[in-house]
């Protein structure tokens, strides 16, 4: 996706999108990234552009699926507006609200490297 693709003006983030077959401008408000991130209002004002435009880059098919949902009750608009509530992630799905989450520790509980386990039987290569 190209730089000026995703833009910030004012509270919201724009993005052009192909929807349904046809090239949507798609407003995605800074109470809706808050409210799905779960932010207290004070950490919501402090919302950079950077970041949400970070959001909306890296959540493009919920911003996609947002628009579509819009987009049935309102089949013939070229905008969209996403407002609070209206974008939903399905279960199990990793998003931006859980980028910050990396694992802690090594899955490995011991290192590989060290466990030498001597020649392969009958001459074998190991790959």
């Amino acid at each position: 996706m190209e730089n000026d693709s995703v833009r910030t003006i004012g509270d919201t983030t724009l993005v052009d999108m192909w929807i349904d077959g046809k090239l949507r401008a798609i407003s995605v408000s800074r109470e809706a990234i808050a409210a799905f991130l779960r932010l207290p209002p004070a950490s919501a004002a402090a919302l950079s552009d950077d970041e949400r435009r970070e959001f909306v880059r890296t959540n493009l098919t919920l911003v996609a699926n947002a628009a579509t949902e819009r987009l049935h009750s309102a089949p013939g608009a070229e905008t969209v507006t996403i407002d609070a509530g209206q974008i939903v992630s399905r279960a199990g799905v990793r998003t931006a609200d859980r980028m910050g989450e990396r694992r802690q520790s090594d899955r490995r509980k011991g290192d590989r490297r060290t466990a030498n386990l001597g020649p392969p039987p009958s001459g074998e290569r190991r790959s």
